[in-house]
């Protein structure tokens, strides 16, 4: 095997080890998809950082403990229906951790997988839109392609009871659900 066909191994299989797709991979290596691309067509042979910040990237991926947005929905849908508290700040907690992931590989890694149980209704647009809330304020993060923008609810919903002598969140108030800000506040 050459080496340009050893080094394309590589790249693709650290890639898969940190479970990024080709847009995460460029996001946490700091470089365009278009020059991954040309690194793993042979056409530009990559410095040494890329490869060293590919392994970091996939190890990181394998001593996470924190939670990807993919386990913050799956987190969410165990506990919507029983318990929407523990649903909530499960959420919190996701949205809190994506926040404070600084590394572009982590923040890569945030955005890997995808949620084996679904979400539906009102709970599926509290989650999505608090976790691409949390995505949208550090702008150029990669956002799970699963990740749709929601569809604002028919009905307005609240999934704690409102007090009327406290603000409610805004944005999530343009998507029918009702719940106040400081519910959101953690720390």
């Amino acid at each position: 095997m050459s080496n340009p066909d050893r080094l394309r191994n590589r790249l693709e299989a650290l890639i898969d080890d940190a479970g990024f797709n080709r847009s995460q991979a460029a996001y946490a290596i700091g470089k365009t998809p278009s020059r991954l691309g040309d690194y793993l067509a042979g056409r530009i042979v990559p410095s040494a950082t890329v490869l060293l910040d590919l392994e970091d990237a996939a190890e990181q991926a394998a001593r996470r403990t924190w939670m990807r947005a993919a386990d913050v929905v799956e987190a969410v849908a165990e506990h919507a229906d029983t318990d929407p508290i523990a649903a909530l700040t499960l959420l919190l907690q996701g949205r809190d951790q994506s926040l404070a992931l600084s590394s572009t590989a982590r923040q890569a890694i945030w955005a890997t997988g995808s949620a084996a149980r679904r979400l539906t209704g009102p709970w599926k647009v509290l989650t999505y839109v608090t976790l691409r809330d949390s995505t949208h304020m550090h702008q150029g993060r990669p956002v799970p392609r699963w990740l749709a923008d929601p569809t604002p609810l028919h009905d307005s919903w609240e999934p704690l009871p409102v007090r009327d002598d406290r603000p409610v969140h805004e944005g999530l108030a343009r998507f029918g659900i009702r719940i106040n800000t400081r519910e959101l506040v953690t720390a």
